[in-house]
């Protein structure tokens, strides 16, 4: 396949060069019928009900922004390995290997994904590493048939090295665990359009242009592009995933199960948002009235919100991927107490 210059030319019709979209990538797989089998498993349609964002969907985005489900991102994450692997002439077994990794790299997730996770894990005893394993390794009945895909079409114990992020960069298992890496690329990027006005057919070729700045040699000068998308990724955690919605919305979809519904079992995180709507309304309708800032259940009032506030930031004296440094700390915040004469909460008080 001829290589072109990702970075040089200005593309004036995009439809000219579909190799610079990513629906271009993603379009192969799709319609490829040895990854069919996987895509139409129960595992895989099950992440079609897991959003993207987890409660920060439903208390963020609206009907026209949001961040979509795990399997439409999963399928993203697959194409830009598809686009890596096939430009550094990666062998056919090798690259199936890394698209069948990035489809399957979330498999675990339960519905409202990080949101909820951190109850899950002290309630049922794991989180969605150890789920998305038992998936793989068919120990739950979800898995069984993708199990026995992957035992006749993968070598499964390297599939779940590239996911641990523990395989050989050589092996492509850069892919997964740089730092700029085709997870976060395609994570933070959809994530942006909640509170930018990017559009869907723009971010597709920035996913590109990004993922050939992080790893394709041929770029000869990457910084700009990378330096760009180290800021998006700031703006990102500053602006949505820890702002006052973000926090409130996490906090509320783990403390919803100790104070009002606390029956979660381990079933329930390999099921679907569809089915969390039936059984925890209550926690839906909190998330819906966070959005419309009218939140009043006694049981937030003043409680106390932990986090790790990220801080991304540029290294100029470096040009290397040491140039992307990230500085964490952990942050506390008050919920605002609520007045016998006003259960609202109010986000203009929270620090």
């Amino acid at each position: 396949m001829e290589q072109h210059s990702l970075l040089q030319t200005p593309i004036t019709d995009p439809k000219e060069v579909p190799e610079r979209k990513l629906d271009y990538w993603r379009a192969e797989i799709e319609q490829d019928s040895f990854f069919q089998p996987l895509l139409q498993s129960k595992a895989f349609q099950r992440l079609e009900g897991v959003s993207f964002l987890g409660a920060l969907d439903y208390a963020v985005g609206g009907q026209r922004k949001k961040t979509g489900s795990r399997a439409d991102h999963s399928l993203n994450v697959a194409a830009l390995a598809n686009y890596v692997a096939t430009h550094r002439r990666y062998n056919p077994e090798l690259k199936r290997h890394l698209i069948v990794a990035g489809l399957l790299h979330d498999i675990g997730h339960p519905p409202l994904s990080h949101s909820a996770e951190p109850f899950i894990k002290k309630h049922i005893g794991y989180g969605h590493h150890h789920a998305g394993e038992k998936i793989l390794k068919g120990q739950h009945e979800l898995g069984r048939a993708l199990n026995k895909w992957l035992a006749q079409n993968t070598d499964l114990t390297f599939l779940i090295s590239l996911i641990d992020q523990n395989a050989l960069d050589i092996d492509g298992g850069d892919l997964f665990s740089s730092p700029i890496n085709i997870d976060t690329i395609e994570g933070i990027t959809r994530s942006y359009r909640l509170f930018s006005q990017e559009s869907a057919a723009n971010l597709s070729r920035q996913r590109i242009e990004v993922a050939a700045a992080s790893f394709l040699p041929e770029v000869s000068n990457p910084w700009a592009t990378l330096d760009q998308f180290w800021k998006m990724k700031h703006q990102v955690y500053a602006s949505l995933i820890t702002s006052k919605a973000g926090l409130t919305a996490d906090k509320l979809s783990q403390l919803y199960f100790e104070h009002e519904n606390n029956d979660l079992s381990e079933q329930d995180i390999f099921t679907s948002e569809a089915h969390w709507k039936k059984r925890y309304a209550g926690l839906f309708q909190g998330l819906k009235s966070i959005k419309q800032r009218d939140l009043s259940i006694r049981w937030m009032s003043g409680e106390q919100v932990t986090y790790t506030r990220r801080r991304y930031y540029l290294d100029e004296r470096k040009w290397s991927i040491c140039r992307y440094q990230c500085s964490k700390n952990v942050q506390t915040a008050s919920l605002p107490e609520f007045a016998k004469d006003n259960l609202q909460l109010r986000f203009s008080v929270m620090k």
